[in-house]
């Protein structure tokens, strides 16, 4: 279960919007929900920010002048990109907006097994190839090393990049980095594809007019997939992006939309994140960036081999990403107990270093825990991927363990790092250490409604409104909306039942409800029923109709307390893990007999049932903890099953008559509390 927090808007502050704006009511609410309310604020977001002058970023000029002076000397210039959506994007759009001025051009992209950013055999190979100046895009400003040893080479090093700075900066003509502390641009959340279109813009005199037209699409992708912020200058590239992507000139992003199935009237940012970037990181993670970028850069047919082999590369890495979580879910099924930690830690042999880090994000969706994923190759060196929630500082926890990693990366929620295989178990002791000390009650992932939604407010002229908001992404995200009480009338099967389609009734209205990638067989609620939902809200175009699209994005029974349910699911982890928890809770939660036959009786009625709906269906009469300790207890005397793996609980086929005193567990428990 996730937590909900469902937020108010003040009602005095959407009055006011209203009276001094033209803005529908409901887009009102969830601007003052958002806490943007003041009347400038307001503005700054609907209206597209205008692009800040790009040399306001310190050492725009002395980058101009370094790349102008190389390409009237027709000294060989290197774009060196990364291998990923932004990386790559940002990589086409400097690349040919330099072969289009005449400059003598080349783009390099390494591999993902050489690492991220600059690499001293890469600098090797292009001083071999005679390149004079390197220009980095989305990635050098850590690279002090490297950049050292490209100037003893004889070359010289322009940096771009987005990411933060660190202390030690490198040699170079000149850092291109609107995050630098002595760097006064107004706007910093820019992508590293950002970052190359206002380079362009600066080559162009300052002027953003050609380079917005010919290559805000680009910039648009790289934006979206590397999840910065989409407010002010971002949702101004963006917004042109979408608008040229409908209609665009590049090959490659015509037939890329054609492939994923991506209409002009269906493309939006959640499109590009869901269905162009992962195409475009597949050739990083499976196979070469390089492909993705000749895919964006070449014409006609060759453009569209390219991408058929994007679209290749993308199904191969689905098929390791289900093997890599298959291999975890066969490993949870045998050791159970590593559910129980604060920090899921898993390790493999010869996982495929490209694709831990979406099995990592797979596992956070479906364990709600922030975890580790490690791949050890042949050689025992090992590479991680980690992914976290907000509350639990994952670079701060790599942080702590520093001294046992060979490098490492990352912000609060994601991370990633490299380390010896034998220094692997010391390293899990130092994650759950770290996790202990500064959490000891772990954060639960969060989803967050705009609103409580009223039955009246469900309607096409609502849902149309809310495409005022796009772009949505980062900083931005698509409004959810909260619906308690909603009674169940009908239940119906969608695509031979993978997906399910309920019949609400809320609030005097009735509507549908769409649950994707919800079997109707494992639906665990019945016709009759109240449901609380976390829903979105769109407009649906078949056949040139419009309709409104409701979609569950979370569905619990009625009236569940959500924080006693997480208070008692830590004081459960906490027991598993031997840790102490006072007494008088101990003697609240330390089941009796009743509470047994309680629970025993619970789980025939209903049969197979995941854990969470268990407890919402006892509802006040035992709670989290208590409930768990009883599925323990009849596990053992194997009356009950419990799948860690799926979190689902059934009867045994055989549940003869046992006696609780053949359960060790539960004489020990009622030692614990004198009984």
């Amino acid at each position: 279960m996730k937590r909900w927090k469902i937020n108010k808007a003040d009602e005095e502050v959407v009055k006011q919007i209203l009276q001094r704006t033209d803005l529908p009511e409901i887009c009102a609410h969830i601007m003052a929900a958002r806490g943007i309310s003041d009347i400038q604020e307001l503005s700054d977001f609907f209206n597209e920010a205008e692009l800040s002058d790009p040399f306001d970023i310190l050492d725009m000029d002395k980058a101009v002048e370094a790349i102008s002076s190389a390409a009237e000397e027709g000294q060989l210039i290197c774009v060196y990109g990364d291998y990923d959506c932004d990386g790559v994007t940002a990589t086409v759009i400097l690349y040919n907006y330099l072969e289009c001025m005449g400059a003598n051009v080349m783009y390099y992209i390494p591999e993902r097994e050489d690492g991220y950013g600059l690499n001293c055999k890469a600098v090797d190979m292009l001083a071999d190839m005679g390149v004079k100046l390197i220009v980095t895009v989305d990635n050098g400003i850590s690279a002090a090393k490297e950049a050292g040893y490209i100037y003893e080479k004889g070359m010289k090093l322009v940096v771009t990049d987005h990411h933060q700075p660190p202390e030690e900066l490198p040699q170079a003509e000149a850092l291109v980095n609107p995050h630098r502390a002595d760097c006064g641009s107004e706007y910093k959340d820019l992508s590293g594809a950002g970052v190359a279109l206002k380079l362009c813009a600066a080559l162009d005199d300052g002027n953003y007019e050609a380079v917005m037209e010919q290559y805000a699409d680009l910039a648009a992708m790289g934006t979206v997939a590397d999840i910065v912020p989409l407010d002010g200058e971002n949702r101004t590239i963006v917004s042109k992006g979408l608008m040229l992507m409908k209609n665009s000139e590049n090959h490659g992003i015509n037939y890329l939309m054609e492939r994923c199935s991506i209409t002009p009237e269906k493309l939006d940012s959640t499109s590009i994140a869901f269905g162009i970037a992962p195409r475009i990181n597949a050739a990083g993670r499976m196979g070469s960036a390089l492909t993705a970028a000749k895919a964006l850069l070449e014409e006609g047919e060759d453009a569209e081999i390219y991408v058929d082999t994007l679209i290749s590369l993308n199904d191969e890495r689905r098929n390791v990403e289900n093997r890599i979580v298959g291999d975890i879910k066969e490993y949870i099924a045998d050791h159970p107990e590593e559910l129980d930690q604060r920090v899921v830690i898993l390790c493999g042999k010869g996982w495929h270093h490209g694709v831990i880090g979406i099995a990592s994000s797979k596992i956070l969706d479906i364990y709600g825990k922030p975890n580790i994923i490690i791949s050890v190759d042949e050689n025992g060196e090992a590479r991680g991927s980690a992914r976290s929630i907000k509350g639990f500082h994952i670079h701060k926890c790599l942080t702590y363990c520093a001294d046992l990693l060979e490098k490492f990366g990352g912000h609060e929620c994601a991370g990633g790092f490299s380390l010896k295989e034998e220094d692997i178990p010391e390293f899990c002791r130092r994650v759950q250490e770290y996790a202990k000390k500064t959490c000891p009650d772990m954060p639960q992932v969060t989803i967050t409604a705009d609103k409580l939604l009223r039955g009246r407010e469900i309607n096409l002229e609502n849902a149309r409104a809310l495409k005022m908001l796009e772009p949505f992404g980062e900083g931005n995200e698509c409004p959810v909306f909260a619906i308690l009480g909603a009674a169940i009338t009908a239940i119906h099967p969608l695509s031979q039942g993978k997906h399910t389609k309920l019949e609400l009734e809320y609030d005097g209205v009735r509507f549908p409800t769409l649950l994707f990638s919800e079997a109707t067989a494992e639906f665990p609620f019945k016709v009759g029923e109240r449901l609380d939902l976390l829903v979105t809200m769109e407009v649906n175009v078949y056949g040139g109709r419009e309709s409104i699209s409701i979609k569950a994005v979370d569905r619990r029974l009625s009236g569940i307390r959500q924080e006693p349910y997480f208070a008692a699911k830590s004081s459960y982890e906490k027991l598993m893990l031997k840790e102490k928890l006072p007494d008088n809770y101990m003697a609240k939660v330390v089941p009796d007999r009743n509470d047994l036959v309680l629970l025993f009786r619970a789980v025939k009625a209903v049969g197979n049932v995941s854990s969470d709906v268990l407890f919402m269906r006892l509802g006040e009469k035992m709670n989290y903890c208590k409930m768990r300790l009883c599925i323990d207890v009849l596990c053992e005397l194997e009356i009950l099953e419990y799948d860690a793996v799926s979190s689902t609980v059934s009867l045994k086929d055989d549940s003869g008559k046992r006696e609780l005193t053949d359960s060790k567990l539960f004489v020990k428990l009622r030692e614990t509390v004198g009984q």
